[in-house]
């Protein structure tokens, strides 16, 4: 069985400045679809934060009323490290966004990209 897939980016390489407030995505729309994956990739400079950036995914019925899926993605303190995870988003999903932030010390960069599973034959 063939699939089609379309890929949206949510984050495209976004600084998240140390110690400023969290970001937050774009709204990721699942509405016209059967479920996707969400890919998160949390990248520190040269030098690493004091305190570790975080990614948390939150879902929502009606792009209004938000609930977190899952705990968060929590980045490391070493320089140059990367950390990449990839979610899995159940066909009942209508819309997803990323909330990041909280690192102190140093910038982090972020990118979310979400893939969609958009036809079945």
């Amino acid at each position: 069985m063939a699939t089609t897939k379309s890929i949206s980016v949510l984050d495209d390489d976004t600084t998240l400045t140390a110690s400023a407030g969290d970001h937050t995505s774009s709204v990721w729309t699942l509405t016209d679809g059967f479920g996707g994956e969400l890919h998160i990739k949390i990248t520190n400079g040269a030098t690493g934060p004091t305190v570790p950036a975080q990614a948390q995914i939150q879902v929502s019925p009606d792009n209004s009323n938000w609930y977190d899926f899952g705990g968060p993605i929590v980045g490391t303190s070493t320089n140059s490290d990367v950390v990449s995870v990839t979610v899995n988003m159940p066909i009942g999903i209508q819309y997803a966004k990323v909330v990041s932030g909280s690192n102190t010390g140093q910038d982090v960069t972020i990118r979310v990209e979400g893939t969609e599973v958009t036809a079945i034959a």
